[in-house]
Order: structure tokens, then sequence, then C-alpha cells
């Protein structure tokens, strides 16, 4: 390997490392999800844990007769700052419960939370004069731990990051941003704040660990509830592969599946396709050749199927059956269809110019847009995808006169209009459809 081919190489592999993961529609649903009960319980949290510290504060000094200002004023700058942290937690809960802000919420209560503990401290620091090198000393400086239980509630590790940036910076400037104090002065104020060691402070302070005991647990409650429904989904996805189309699994919701599973009424393009004189291939080919052959068809047919949005229902030997509108109708399903036979042909064309077929590999397509019943039927030891009704009839026959018309692809002028492409295709003469009692119009591409 010379050293420029190594080198692109190299860079050929760090772009993988590069790449982030898609993530699929039900990916994103499930993290939706989890984070807006995160949100909903962090904010119960930030309530039942100010509730409890305003209890424990209220219990501490209700035998107290507060004469000093300064305690006078740490309670109440205590009993405000629990307050607000309750009142954050019940907005962020209701905000979370009307879906509103869900990506910005953990942000905004992170900080808000963060502004409230440090704030206080700084009241206590260049407030009240406490040397900001005792700020541990003070019960509020154990809402920290807290807060940052709660942040974790969300999952996120750069929240968490930015979380412990904040504190860590804050708490930095309170507890050095006062200089330095000498012994004398530091007996002095350990004398002034001797309250905050007693029996009652140390009580607020086995409240705190408690709360956040709780949160921890409902952190350690919400991983795990967040990794079994990831195995139920996962396992739901592995069953429907069982009998679904594989491009239909990963984007059911399960109120989606559930439709499917009662069945309905719904507006598809239907698109059969179907290999002409394809005993002529199995008559002449070995076996292994043949299954070879047939998998190869069947690739071209994904291709062209994946590149225009179109789900395979199944595969019927040397044919395809393709649908456009399934989950869901969507605009230009049938331009889709008739794109997706257009490319099938080119594909084919491609192959046998690789390949050299004597004879040629031919194809027949057909194309009808129409209603359908849609659902899986079967009991439980087996269910089946299907589509059935006229529409799906109507295509199969327009798919067998593609041999009478001498035409690889045709279809209904109902597919042609709902595509918009009048102009560019015209219509055929060819004999009644068997089975079909109404008069189809068909139209064939202009060449």
């Amino acid at each position: 390997m010379t050293p420029r081919s190594r080198l692109r190489w190299a860079l050929g592999q760090l772009g993988r490392l590069r790449t982030t993961p898609v993530l699929s529609d039900a990916t994103h649903r499930l993290i939706r999800e989890a984070d807006t009960g995160a949100l909903q319980r962090a904010g119960i949290a930030r309530m039942v844990t100010a509730g409890l510290l305003l209890l424990a504060v209220f219990i501490a000094t209700a035998g107290i007769e507060l004469t000093a200002p300064m305690a006078l004023q740490q309670v109440r700058a205590a009993e405000l700052t629990l307050v607000l942290f309750g009142t954050l937690g019940w907005v962020g809960a209701w905000l979370a419960s009307k879906r509103i802000a869900i990506e910005k919420l953990p942000v905004i209560t992170a900080v808000l939370d963060a502004c409230l503990v440090l704030g206080n401290l700084a009241y206590s620091h260049w407030g009240v004069g406490i040397p900001g090198s005792l700020f541990a000393a003070f019960p509020v400086a154990w809402v920290v731990p807290i807060t940052m239980a709660a942040a974790a509630i969300h999952y996120q590790p750069r929240l968490q990051a930015f979380v412990a940036a904040i504190y860590v910076i804050g708490l930095s400037l309170i507890a050095f941003g006062g200089g330095v104090v000498s012994p004398a002065e530091r007996e002095q104020n350990l004398n002034e704040i001797v309250g905050v060691f007693s029996m009652q402070a140390n009580m607020v302070r086995i409240v705190m660990v408690f709360a956040a005991a709780l949160i921890l647990i409902l952190v350690a409650r919400q991983g795990r509830l967040l990794l079994e429904r990831a195995v139920r989904e996962t396992t739901l996805r592995v069953t429907l592969t069982r009998y679904l189309p594989r491009e239909l699994a990963p984007v059911l919701t399960d109120q989606a599946f559930a439709s499917l599973r009662q069945g309905r009424r719904m507006p598809v393009t239907v698109l059969f396709v179907d290999i002409r004189a394809s005993t002529t291939f199995g008559e002449t080919m070995e076996p292994s050749r043949l299954a070879v052959f047939i998998t190869s068809f069947r690739r071209r047919v994904q291709r062209a199927a994946q590149q225009h949005g179109g789900v395979i229902d199944k595969f019927t030997g040397d044919g395809a059956l393709i649908l456009f509108g399934v989950p869901g109708a969507q605009e230009g399903d049938a331009r889709r269809a008739l794109a997706c036979g257009r490319t099938l042909l080119a594909l084919i064309e491609r192959w046998n110019a690789k390949r050299g077929f004597n004879p040629p590999v031919r194809l027949g397509i057909g194309i009808h847009t129409g209603d359908v019943f849609c659902g899986v039927v079967g009991d439980e030891s087996r269910l089946e995808f299907t589509v059935v009704g006229e529409t799906v009839n109507i295509a199969s026959r327009i798919e067998q006169a593609t041999k009478g018309a001498g035409c690889e692809l045709l279809a209904s002028q109902e597919t042609v209009a709902a595509a918009g492409e009048e102009g560019l295709w015209t219509e055929v003469e060819c004999e009644p459809l068997p089975g079909v009692t109404r008069r189809m119009v068909l139209m064939k591409p202009v060449e």
C-alpha cells in the first residue's frame, strides 16, 4: 500500500468514526417521551424537596426566638429560596405536561436552580458579611448535590457538565472572592454563626441528604423504566419484522400498529412487477444459478423501492408487490410509484448489459391507484400483513396486460392523473381487463 493510499484509507476510517449514527423516528419518539417524563418527574422532585426542607426549617426554628439580625436574615433567605425552588419545580412540571419548550427546559431549570443556591450563598457573603470561605458551613450549600441529582434525571452528559461547571465557578468566586481571613477573624466569625452547627441545623442537613437520596432513587428508577421501555420497543420491532414488510416495522408507532391490527381502508398506489418468460430461465439455469438470479432480481427491486419510498409488501417468486402510501398516504405517492417503475426498468436494462442474458430479462409492470383494505390479519400463531381490494386486483391485471400491449410498463389513467404526468404518457388500446367490470384506460410512457 502506497503512502497516499494509506492516507486515503486513514481519512476514510476517521470519517466513519466521526459519522453520527442516524436515529430512527421510533427512537426519536422514545427519547422525546423519556425527556418529557423526566421533566415532569424533576419538577415534582423539586416541589417535594422544597416542601421537605421548608418543613424542616419551620420545625427547627419553631421553638427558638430569633433575636440576632444575621440569623433572622439567614432564615428568611432560606425560606424564600425554598419557595422559589418549589415554584420553579411546579412551573417546569406544568410546562412539560403541556409539551412546551421540552428541549430548553432542562437547561433553563438547571440554571435557575444554580442561581437560587449561589444567590443565597452570595447574599450571605456580600449582603450579610459572612466570609465566603465559610460557605460550606451553611445548610443551603447542601442543596448543591440535590440540584445536581435533579439534573441527572435528564440523562444528558453535556447538561451535567454544564451544571457542574456553574457550581464550581460560582462556589470558587464565593469562597476565594473575599480575600484571606486571619485566624482571629475566622474565630470571631465562627462565634457569630455558631447557630449553623446546632442540632436544628444538622437536622436540616439530614433532611437534605434524605432529599438527595430520594432524587437519586428517582434517577435510578427513571433509568430502569427507560431500559425496560427500550427492550419492549426492540422486542416489538423484532416481532413485527417477522410478518410486516421490513420498511414498516421501524416506523410504526404502537398506535399505528394497533390501527393496522384492526384494519382500515386507505388510498394507495399499487405496483406489480413480474419477470416475463421466467419459465425459460428456470428451465435453462442450474438451481444454484437460478437462486443467484432471483436474488439479484429482488435486490434491484428493493433498490428501486427504497429509492422512491415504496414498501415491498411481498415477493411472489419472480415478482413483487410494492405499495406507495403505507402506513399513511402522502402527497406524491402516485408520482413516486411511476418513477419507481421507470427506475426498475433502467436497473434491469443495465443488468442485461452487464450479464449479457440471452434472451434478455424483460419485465411487466402494472400500476394503479385506489382504495384498499390494509391491515394485519390472522391469529397470534400466524399474523400476516396484507392489502386486498379491487385496486390490488386491477394492478395485477394491468401487469398482465403488458404482454398483449407489447409494453413493459403500463399505468391506469387514475395513477397518471394523480401524479400530474398526463403529458408524459399516452393511451394504449388493449383488451378489457379480466374480472374488471368497468372500463379501464391504460397508459404507457411516451417514447
